[in-house]
């Protein structure tokens, strides 16, 4: 007996139904990838992330073609959309399904009572606050003066600038008007060319910077004791109507990364190709093999992030326990 379910997401251009008849079957991406296949997904799938590559198993998986294995009877689509909220914005206008997120503004949405679910981690990044050699020797040498440091408030950074402020006992707003709001590039030249007196740089960009011979002062993973976190974001709406959708999404990304900690020559080229070769395969091998970034899927350690931006008036409230965030509760693992 043959029971087929529809669901439909109403909204301009983004259609899914999901039918609910066919036996699930495994099938290979690439010689150690084997996803399982989601048949009774239909329709159009409209996947997103960010630029960059800390996003890490995203690009990847696009470049592999693995979602277009896990959903054989669907039409995927993929998008570079710029930051966190921005998609944000694009599922609650019904034009996608599933996007990217960072701790900072996925914590930002849901404490406005966004219906935001933290879908599957897929790794996370540090960052290093870097000088000139002669430059300050911790984040508290900036208070009191009018030395300047990049990238500007609301970011992963400023908030790790805060964790530092308030771990050192200072006042956690004591640098706000430090902050000169830079993009990388910018920052790093400016940096070496004596405009700018600290960058707070990501993960490659950090160690282009230590190759220059900048110093570094204070780091993420130093402050948090964690990576800061990268993962999969969707709506609480889309999840419950779409669980198949979520499901094998999530699992994917799971054996993406598995299989990127395992073949990071084959990862690397795959990275290579998302930015169209513009970076080589080589840069992007140092990088995942380099202590910035990692590829893993649980301990986010969202509780951590929450409990500090709260304390910095971030946001106003403090989860109780993992439901409060994931999708998949019982996989966030133990520093959910």
């Amino acid at each position: 007996m043959h029971h087929r379910i529809h669901r439909t997401l109403a909204a301009a251009g983004l259609m899914l139904t999901l039918a609910f008849n066919a036996a699930a079957q495994n099938t290979q991406v690439a010689p150690g990838l084997t996803v399982e296949q989601f048949p009774k997904v239909t329709g159009e799938v409209h996947l997103a992330h960010g630029f960059g590559l800390i996003y890490g198993a995203m690009p990847v998986a696009r470049q592999l073609g693995v979602m277009e294995k896990v959903f054989p009877n669907a039409k995927v689509t993929w998008q570079n959309i710029f930051t966190t909220a921005q998609q944000r914005d694009a599922m609650l206008a019904s034009r996608l399904h599933i996007g990217s997120c960072t701790p900072g503004p996925y914590l930002s949405s849901w404490d406005k009572g966004v219906d935001m679910v933290w879908l599957q981690t897929t790794g996370g990044f540090d960052g290093y606050l870097m000088v000139r050699p002669d430059g300050p020797n911790a984040v508290t040498d900036f208070i009191g003066t009018q030395m300047k440091m990049s990238p500007g408030p609301n970011t992963a950074q400023y908030f790790t600038v805060q964790q530092a402020l308030r771990k050192a006992g200072k006042d956690v707003k004591a640098l706000d008007r430090n902050w000169a709001n830079l993009p990388h590039p910018d920052a790093m030249q400016a940096l070496v060319g004596k405009q700018l007196d600290g960058h707070f740089a990501t993960a490659d960009f950090a160690l282009r910077l230590q190759d220059m011979g900048m110093k570094k002062i204070a780091s993420i993973k130093d402050t948090w004791g964690s990576l800061y976190a990268v993962g999969a974001c969707t709506l609480g709406k889309i999840a419950k109507e779409n669980p198949d959708l979520v499901r094998g999404y999530a699992q994917a990304l799971k054996q993406t990364v598995a299989w990127m900690n395992a073949n990071p020559e084959k990862a690397a080229e795959m990275l290579s190709k998302s930015v169209e070769n513009k970076v080589p395969a080589a840069e992007f091998v140092k990088y995942l093999k380099s202590s910035v970034y990692q590829s893993y899927t649980t301990d986010a350690d969202l509780k951590t992030q929450a409990q500090a931006m709260k304390a910095f008036g971030a946001i106003s409230k403090e989860p109780k326990d993992a439901r409060d965030f994931y999708a998949y509760p019982n996989e966030a693992g133990a520093k959910w």
